[in-house]
């Protein structure tokens, strides 16, 4: 609907509500109508307003005089929250107005007649969900289809947080009336896109909210968990759809049990579901062929004020780190022309470029709270499974990283936290009282920018790691010589080793060795490090570090032979002159005492097979980098400078060399290798 429309049709219901001879029926139809208008253009939120208020105009006992001074101010609201793009505003609503919008005995509100959609449901009969196992989504219209997808996202996170918020405060009427109205809002969109295993679900749930709000039934035990079995459903749905919108696939989603309808109308009709019912409803949710389309790393649809595509905004950032290449070319130009106004020019370009790339890096960022919150309920699915007393502490949520790299942490987390659970924190309560710590076990998730980069960590109160069985498991499975003395922080990161892992039993849960090692390899492909700080008896630490973005680093540029490599400049510790060393050992056994330590060395045109010669000369630069969680040691020919770069993917000739991130366009109109420290170091004894 257009803005004048919007005018037109609020203005009309203004017109009848001030009539001296409008009625209470008058009101509820006018805003019955107006309520499908809001709908159809599925502005979130309106239509379910209307609906609201229309229905207590019928319900309630509320003078007519002052129910209509009622409707003009809402309407007045509705005005100012439409033209100014914001949220509802009612802090200063008088009790009439208050009483039309938040009934606390309002039955749940049918969508208003006069909708095409398979979501309104004449009667309990009326329910029911295809036979099939996918539902094909009918709607062809593809911005409807973006926006629901969006919108749909966007409340079923919202749920989420909301029923764990419930368990802990059955109590919580705040978090009872948002979980109603999200349910309530994703029944009217699911109306909308012509899905009617959705519809069906939501509109049970919401049957179910509605007699938690009117205090006849309570939200704990098995009734709590179905509500969450159908959250849990409709999540898989809304990402099934997702991910067949991404992939321009046919638009389908698995189709729920019926069983699940079931049970959501035994706790309607009766506040609880039976034990038998509950356990065979989680064994038919879990079977993996419910999921129809196999889910991607791929951006998701981007949800803030302004909805830009994404593809878009990708474009944009690629072409400014473009322009940051375009303009070092310039510069090096200009400078050579040693011209005091062509100086002039240059300083004030570079300096423009600089603040452009600034706010193109902060295009893309968001906050990192998006994804710890996803956590909460691994936390608490896998504690209540485990029968551990566990609680999640999330610190600097607010932390905004860039958007690529939030989609890529998701993994490497998940396998911290059911590490941490599993074998982290105790077995028993009692193990953990007769240590002298509470019986409810903490882990702790932190996030803060540090010295250009992003720093992660993942913290428990357990046991921390048991050096003993670590180190007897590395020597059983043949990974280390039995006379080799290893220190806490190697003996460590032995269970970064593939495959290795010490637990007893293989389970869905651990054991298979693939928890730890999957970790380190997505934390190294994102050009980041990991690191334990042990406690034996107190817990554990994992420390990540990861860059602020994956498409624009800071580079110093080196030389080997004829050839031009990028370093990440977060990378380097320090440079010094091969000659102000000193080298022990010959060939592949170098050291070079850095510090008072000794140092194993690599020569990068040893490790590339560029030419290069192969004893040390005079004017060699030694660069000490931080790879692999330690100190390593690279000659190089020359370092050359350092400069801002953006990382391009590599062609299918060079996907397969292990030892670079990608490329890019130098200064000078070559192309440089980003180098992947940790594959240059990873065999470097």
């Amino acid at each position: 609907m257009q803005p004048k429309k919007w005018q037109s049709a609020i203005d009309q219901v203004t017109e009848i509500a001030k009539c001296d001879s409008c009625t209470l029926a008058n009101l509820e139809q006018t805003l019955g109508e107006l309520a499908v208008e809001l709908e159809q253009s599925k502005i979130s939120g309106l239509a379910f307003i209307a609906a609201t208020a229309a229905q207590s105009c019928k319900t309630q006992s509320i003078d007519t005089a002052a129910a209509r001074d009622a409707i003009i101010e809402l309407c007045e609201r509705l005005l100012v929250a439409l033209e100014s793009s914001q949220p509802f505003d009612f802090s200063n609503a008088d009790s009439t107005l208050k009483s039309l919008l938040f009934p606390e005995n309002a039955e749940a509100i049918e969508p208003p007649t006069g909708r095409s959609s398979g979501s309104t449901f004449s009667s309990d009969s009326d329910i029911d969900i295809p036979d099939t196992d996918l539902e094909v989504c009918l709607c062809t219209e593809d911005h409807v289809l973006k926006e629901f997808l969006n919108e749909a996202n966007e409340h079923i996170q919202n749920v989420e947080l909301l029923m764990l918020n419930l368990e802990n405060n059955p109590q919580d009427h705040e978090s009872i009336h948002g979980l109603f109205r999200a349910v309530h809002s994703l029944k009217g969109s699911a109306g909308v896109v012509e899905l009617k295993s959705l519809g069906a679900i939501t509109h049970l749930a919401e049957g179910v909210l509605v007699k938690v709000r009117e205090g006849k039934i309570s939200l704990h035990g098995n009734a709590f968990e179905v509500i969450l079995a159908a959250v849990d459903a409709t999540a898989a749905q809304i990402s099934s759809l997702t991910e067949c919108y991404r992939s321009k696939k046919t638009l389908e989603c698995p189709v729920p049990p019926k069983l699940l309808l079931k049970c959501l109308d035994m706790v309607r009709t009766t506040g609880k579901c039976s034990h038998e019912d509950l356990q065979l409803l989680k064994f038919a949710l879990a079977k993996p062929e419910l999921e129809a389309c196999p889910k991607e790393s791929k951006p998701a649809p981007i949800s803030d004020t302004l909805r830009v595509d994404g593809k878009r905004l990708e474009q944009l950032v690629n072409l400014i780190g473009d322009l940051v290449i375009t303009d070092s070319m310039v510069q090096r130009e200009l400078r050579s022309r040693e011209s005091v106004s062509a100086n002039s020019v240059a300083s004030r370009l570079r300096k423009v470029v600089r603040e452009i790339q600034g706010l193109s890096l902060t295009l893309k960022m968001m906050p990192i709270g998006t994804v710890f919150q996803k956590m909460n309920r691994i936390v608490r699915d896998l504690s209540v499974r485990l029968n551990k007393q566990v609680t999640l502490q999330i610190v600097g949520a607010d932390t905004e990283v860039d958007k690529t790299l939030l989609e890529c942490i998701s993994d490497p987390l998940v396998h911290l936290i059911r590490n941490s659970i599993d074998h982290g924190i105790e077995p028993t309560t009692a193990e953990r009282i007769a240590a002298g710590k509470p019986a409810n076990a903490t882990i702790r998730l932190e996030a803060e920018h540090r010295a250009g980069s992003i720093h992660l960590r993942v913290s428990d109160d357990g046991r921390g790691l048991n050096r003993e069985r670590i180190l007897a498991r590395a020597i059983e499975r043949g990974l280390l010589d039995t006379s080799k003395n290893l220190t806490e922080s190697e003996i460590d990161d032995l269970i970064f080793e593939p495959g290795f892992s010490t637990a007893n039993e293989v389970n869905d849960i651990s054991g298979r060795g693939v928890g730890m090692d999957v970790v380190r390899k997505n934390v190294e492909s994102m050009r980041g490090s990991i690191s334990l700080v042990s406690r034996p008896g107190q817990g554990l630490d994992v420390n990540l570090e990861l860059p602020l973005t994956l498409s624009i680093i800071d580079g110093t540029v080196v030389r080997t032979g004829e050839r031009h490599f990028i370093v990440p400049t977060l990378s380097v510790v320090e440079q010094v002159q091969i000659a102000s060393l000193e080298f022990s050992g010959s060939g592949d056994c170098q050291l070079v005492r850095f510090r008072s330590r000794f140092l194993a060395v690599r020569r990068l045109g040893d490790v590339l097979g560029t030419p290069h010669s192969t004893s040390l000369k005079h004017g060699e630069v030694v660069m000490i980098l931080e790879a692999g969680g330690k100190h390593q040691a690279l000659i190089v020919d020359e370092v050359l400078g350092q400069q801002s770069v953006v990382i391009k993917p590599l062609g299918a000739v060079l996907a397969g060399v292990g030892y670079f991130v990608g490329g890019a366009l130098l200064s000078d109109g070559q192309i440089g290798f980003v180098l992947d420290l940790n594959e240059v170091f990873r065999n470097n004894n």
